[in-house]
């Protein structure tokens, strides 16, 4: 069978799966108006009043005393003053000891083992073009490595570092995520 693509079928304008619902709802509430009427109907409107059952509640309510409840006084609850000066004082507090915080000088020519790695690449033209931009932004030791996955295809990173120190890293990282990179840090062993 051939199909023209060139003229678009036409669409009824009608969808007969809209009346369905209206026709519904419009009976739903018929049924619900005609079972209103009937239980207004079965309820009779000329209920007669017995006075005799009337005078006897006027009765009742008048010979039964409405008694006013007292207040009764509440005494304050009582406790004791405890504050912290006088519970201070009182207490013999002797503390721990603990010995005099030295700090100790950091080796500043000791490297960090972390690495970045910015980005992989399938095309060693795009790896090197990164590594000329990062190059440019001053990142250190920024080269490109190549490896290959046990399903034989070859990837080429573009890795940054080692750094002197963590500061260095944190750098150089705020200075990937502003190019709009997240960078993996890479610990070497």
């Amino acid at each position: 069978m051939i199909k023209d693509y060139a003229h678009k079928p036409k669409l009824d304008v009608t969808t007969p799966g809209l009346l369905r619902p209206i026709v519904v709802l419009i009976a739903a509430g018929i049924i619900l108006i005609v079972v209103l009427i009937v239980i207004l109907l079965s309820v009779s409107i000329d209920h007669k009043i017995d006075r005799a059952s009337v005078d006897q509640v006027d009765l009742v309510v008048a010979t039964e005393k409405i008694e006013v409840a007292k207040p009764i006084p509440v005494e304050p609850p009582i406790s004791p003053e405890f504050t912290y000066i006088k519970i201070l004082q009182q207490a013999d507090v002797t503390p721990a000891y603990v010995k005099e915080y030295e700090s100790t000088a950091k080796d500043p020519n000791k490297k960090t083992e972390s690495h970045l790695q910015v980005a992989s690449f399938k095309s060693e033209y795009d790896a090197k073009e990164l590594q000329k931009l990062l190059t440019i932004k001053k990142l250190p030791n920024v080269e490109v490595s190549q490896s290959t996955t046990e399903s034989g295809s070859v990837w080429f990173k573009v890795m940054v570092g080692p750094f002197q120190n963590r500061s260095m890293l944190n750098k150089a990282q705020d200075i990937l995520v502003q190019m709009n990179y997240s960078p993996l840090e890479l610990k070497k062993k």
